[in-house]
């Protein structure tokens, strides 16, 4: 394989792990690339042996750096609620049935979201939003 290739593959499997979850495929990305800069400049390497440096590359990269790019790129801040939160206090209807082990899906604003509530909700019940933790409301029943 000619360097041009290893480029093309690498630039492929980069993409790849923009469209895909997991943060594998970017390790093989950077593998290609460095096997694409190394048979560019020693022009002649046998296809075997690099079919090897791209293995050693995938396992070092992904020894070496998917533990730092995981903590680097996995979101660890939830998103909550607060007194500014223009859910709090509003009016939803419940469109899946809500027990305190189980959520269920309520109807806000012509959208439906995932909620959660300490009491049993049933299909059409209206509700009261009390809080937004990340895209899921926790609800009381209206009184």
């Amino acid at each position: 394989m000619t360097a041009l290739y290893w480029f093309y593959l690498g630039i492929i499997l980069i993409i790849l792990e923009v469209m895909t979850p997991g943060l594998v495929s970017i390790f093989f990305g950077l593998s290609a690339l460095v096997v694409a800069l190394i048979t560019f400049f020693v022009p002649g390497l046998p296809e075997p042996v690099q079919w090897v440096l791209f293995s050693v590359f995938s396992v070092l990269f992904i020894l070496l750096l998917r533990k730092t790019l995981k903590k680097t790129f996995s979101g660890t801040t939830e998103v909550t609620g607060d007194t500014a939160d223009p859910y709090t206090g509003k009016r939803a209807v419940v469109v899946t049935r809500i027990t305190p082990t189980e959520p269920g899906r309520v109807e806000f604003n012509g959208s439906n979201w995932t909620a959660e509530s300490e009491q049993e909700l049933e299909v059409n019940t209206p509700v009261t939003i009390k809080c937004k933790k990340n895209l899921t409301f926790t609800v009381e029943k209206m009184s």
